[in-house]
């Protein structure tokens, strides 16, 4: 086998910084995790820059192999933000095994479930609030925060949400389904085994 010897060279580089990385990864996730005071199953990780925000525990849980990745050369749909899990006034956050995110935003007032074995694209955002209140006089208020509109979000088992996509308070996504890349999905009840797309969303199909 003959070798690019001027390729080789930056290729092997690349490749120990990428296992020494892995291996900080490993390391710190166990301690942020017990930091932040997440419930957490086996071989959890936390690639790349991570933000965690709860403000008691057992507010975020995540089950077995759950992986998050915010690596900006690990993800070639171009990751620009880092994970970041979020819950206020009482939200919670669960997330079920073999769940894997890249650069997610996951922010909860009441509650956001994902399933089994979700695929959660580059970028997506999920929100189960306003994080302001729709009264333009209460917003100039510091009352604001208490009349925030919050409804449950939940994704089904084996679901894939497109890269850039935005799930917004009060939607129900069921098992299998698909949220094609750049949706924008607010309140919608999706059942199983269906494609959504578009801004704002439809349900453009669904398996019989």
């Amino acid at each position: 086998m003959k070798y690019n010897f001027p390729m080789i060279v930056p290729i092997s580089i690349d490749r120990i910084i990428t296992n020494i990385l892995l291996l900080w990864f490993k390391i710190r996730t166990p301690f942020l995790l017990w930091v932040w005071g997440v419930e957490y199953g086996r071989n959890v990780l936390f690639q790349g820059k991570t933000i965690i925000r709860t403000r008691k525990k057992g507010e975020i849980v995540l089950g077995n192999n759950v992986l998050f990745n915010s690596q900006r050369n690990t993800n070639l749909v171009g990751l620009y933000q880092p994970t970041i899990l979020d819950t206020r006034f009482g939200g919670r956050i669960e997330i079920g095994d073999r769940t894997g995110a890249s650069s997610v935003v996951i922010s909860s007032k009441k509650l956001v479930k994902i399933g089994l074995r979700c695929k959660i694209g580059g970028n997506v955002r999920i929100y189960d609030h306003n994080f302001h209140s729709l009264d333009a006089s209460i917003r100039r208020t510091c009352e604001d925060r208490n009349n925030i509109r919050s409804s449950e979000v939940e994704i089904g088992d084996d679901c894939f949400i497109g890269t850039n996509s935005i799930l917004l308070k009060g939607t129900k996504i069921g098992a299998r389904s698909i949220v094609a890349a750049g949706s924008v999905v607010f309140g919608l009840k999706i059942p199983p085994d269906s494609l959504v797309k578009g801004n704002p969303a439809q349900i453009v199909s669904v398996k019989k």
